[in-house]
């Protein structure tokens, strides 16, 4: 196997593995939501999203990738907010 051959093995792998947190993560964000709907409390919560994004942050080793992370992070907030829409 060739350099690209396990780069991609990798990516693969990856992927897997993100897919099993994807759906962990929108069954959290499904029980947060019908907590919510049966509490009255409002949906959004745009302080949130800044403490996720400045707390994950601390995760991140490579701050080369900061950027990009920060993005990754607003774009699936805005995947999560579509789901929750879903949600009543």
């Amino acid at each position: 196997m060739n350099k690209l051959e396990k780069a991609r093995a990798t990516i693969e792998e990856v992927d897997k593995e993100m897919v099993a947190l994807f759906e962990k993560r929108f069954k959290a964000i499904k029980d947060v939501i019908e907590y919510k709907l049966e509490n009255n409390l409002p949906i959004n919560d745009s302080g949130r999203e800044e403490y996720l994004i400045q707390k994950n942050l601390t995760y991140l080793i490579d701050k080369d990738l900061e950027e990009y992370y920060v993005s990754f992070l607003k774009e699936m907030f805005i995947i999560s907010k579509k789901y929750q829409n879903t949600i009543n």
